[in-house]
């Protein structure tokens, strides 16, 4: 062992650190002492590995802790994770004056790819980009989330918090998207209205009322926002959401509490609240819409079955475009509006338990008080099934149809007097890609 050793101290000394060999390419003053009888083929090859690997880790600055060159030592405690929904639907589009547009076409709806990185037991990040398809069809890259994540210390009956800063959750969507579990098949109900979406760019902060419920996997089904007594979100936002820059200096507060009553004899029912209060994101004319929120929520979840309700009235959107405005383009009054949900979903008892039945209705009316009009609602009616391929992977099929009023001008839109939409339903299939 000495005089292997010496030998390689040699080596090193004579030629700086040898270069990297494969351990069959051997250098050719090894030869010369195997020749000499100085070493044997064995230990020349053992020297040979060692000074390799003095060269590798100095040339490269692999670190013994991880493994990692020094270029790569970020990566360290990083998650990448993909989910992705793969679309092929037939059907019809509405236009105006009961007319419709047929259409055959796969799509992927959309891809984000995750990063996460835990920097510290109290500090990590997370980066997602959203892949989406823009109306010329192009797929293009957006960032979705790109958020610090702090981790307080648990106070009191406050426990697991967390706190985002930058480009963030909304209390929200997330959560409900969390209960209803098919998102793959379109938006929830608030946004498929269009009253926002589920991100912003603000500085936010959840948690748990009173811990974690135990075994919330085997309780509920779920182990998201498993509150023993319930969850709860608050923060401030630019409130324009994600999609587009903020046009305003108004920032929007919202705010989401769930209250989990039973835990101990009804664990899956609980009661959410939403509110959020700030203005619209559209100037008119140095005036901008009020955007006020009132969301309620009853939720069941069971491992075999899920049931909620929902109700909730705006007044305007974070847009700021549903208004009525006079022909100077100042605004005249804020659209109220209304909507009812209904969401249920069953295990059913056939091929190991992995096959759903889903159903959901929305009834939403974008201009309450008739503004603009009194004849302007839709009601949305989805139903399919869902086999569940394990890992949040799963394959559905869902028939979607909508009926509306004669001056509804679509989803999301304000109504526009006499639009008279034609028929609006379609086929999907969906394969939802998790890892």
């Amino acid at each position: 062992m000495i005089k292997k050793i010496f030998v390689t101290l040699i080596l090193c000394f004579t030629m700086g650190v040898l270069p990297v060999h494969a351990t069959g390419n051997m250098d050719p003053l090894l030869k010369i002492l195997i020749k000499k009888g100085v070493l044997t083929r064995q230990e020349a090859m053992e020297v040979q590995k060692e000074a390799n690997e003095m060269g590798t880790n100095e040339a490269d600055g692999v670190t013994s802790s991880s493994g990692l060159p020094h270029e790569l030592k970020g990566l360290k405690n990083v998650k990448l994770g993909v989910l992705a929904y793969f679309d092929y639907s037939i059907g019809k589009e509405p236009l105006s004056g009961n007319q419709a547009s047929s259409f055959s076409r796969f799509s992927i709806t959309r891809g984000y790819v995750t990063l996460k990185k835990k920097i510290n037991p109290f500090l990590g990040a997370r980066v997602t980009t959203d892949i989406h398809r823009d109306s010329t069809g192009d797929y293009k890259i957006r960032l979705k989330y790109m958020y610090a994540e702090l981790k307080p210390r648990d106070f009191g009956f406050f426990t697991d918090m967390k706190a985002e800063v930058g480009q963030g959750h909304i209390p929200w969507l997330d959560f409900e998207e969390h209960v209803n579990p098919y998102r793959s098949q379109g938006t929830m109900a608030i946004e498929r209205a269009g009253v926002f979406n589920s991100a912003d760019v603000g500085i936010s902060i959840r948690g748990n009322f009173g811990g974690e419920l135990d075994d919330p996997e085997a309780l509920v089904g779920n182990t998201h926002y498993a509150g023993r007594f319930g969850t709860w979100h608050i923060g401030v936002y630019n409130g324009s959401g994600y999609h587009t820059s903020e046009h305003n200096s108004n920032k929007v507060v919202e705010g989401r509490i769930t209250l989990r009553p039973f835990p101990d004899v009804v664990p899956g029912l609980q009661f959410s609240y939403l509110g959020m209060a700030g203005e619209g994101n559209t100037d008119y004319n140095g005036s901008y819409a009020d955007y006020y929120v009132n969301l309620g929520m009853v939720s069941f979840q069971h491992p075999r079955f899920i049931l909620t309700g929902q109700y909730f009235q705006t007044t305007g959107n974070a847009k700021g475009t549903w208004v009525k405005t006079d022909t100077s383009g100042n605004i005249v009054s804020d659209l109220k509006t209304r909507c009812y949900s209904f969401f249920g979903n069953v295990r059913l008892p056939v091929l190991n338990d992995r096959l759903n039945m889903f159903g959901r209705y929305d009834h939403f009316n974008p201009d309450v008080n008739g503004d603009i009009s009194s004849n302007a609602a839709y009601k949305m009616y989805i139903g399919g099934l869902a086999y569940d391929l394990g890992h949040e992977n799963q394959v559905l099929l869902a028939y979607e149809t909508t009926d509306y009023e004669v001056d509804n001008a679509g989803k999301g839109k304000a109504p526009v007097t006499g639009t008279n939409l034609g028929d609006d339903y379609k086929v999907q299939v969906v394969y939802q890609m998790h890892f």
